[in-house]
């Protein structure tokens, strides 16, 4: 009987040495995979930044932006979602205020943000989480901008 006592101390002994260690490993996994989508974000903003350096205007910027958040959306939702693609045009009608040239720049840059984004994403995923965030932050911080009354126009 003693050695079947020792025995099942030893063995409760183990089992909870490796329910330590899957929970530790767990715990690890998830450390991993929050470092992971830190630095997923991390770039996407840091690309974000990089492209908004060739942008002419704010406005212009704006517009790519909304192209680019528009290819996302309609990837991850369905073809038929138009969220971002209404509010470009909204901001476009604004804008542009009959300037037929430049509102044909602004579609330019819409354009030009929905196919670099369909290039860099075929379909919905992890990424294309962390390039929306990226853009939508990058998009709030533009639109400060713009409605900034001391900015130089």
């Amino acid at each position: 009987m003693k050695w079947l006592a020792a025995f099942l101390f030893l063995f409760m002994s183990f089992a909870q040495s490796v329910s330590a260690q899957d929970a530790l490993t767990e715990r690890e996994r998830e450390a991993a995979a929050k470092e992971a989508a830190l630095k997923a974000r991390e770039d996407a903003e840091l690309r974000v930044e990089a492209d908004m350096v060739t942008m002419n205007s704010l406005v212009e910027a704006l517009s790519k932006n909304l192209g680019q958040l528009h290819y996302l959306r309609t990837i991850c939702f369905s073809r038929s979602d138009q969220k971002w693609r209404d509010y470009a045009s909204r901001m476009m009608n604004i804008e542009t205020a009959g300037d037929s040239s430049e509102r044909r720049k602004l579609i330019r840059a819409f354009n030009a943000g929905y196919y670099q984004e369909e290039g860099r994403h075929a379909q919905c995923s992890q990424a294309v989480s962390a390039d929306a965030a990226a853009l939508a932050e990058n998009g709030r911080h533009i639109s400060a901008m713009l409605g900034d009354p001391y900015r130089e126009r």
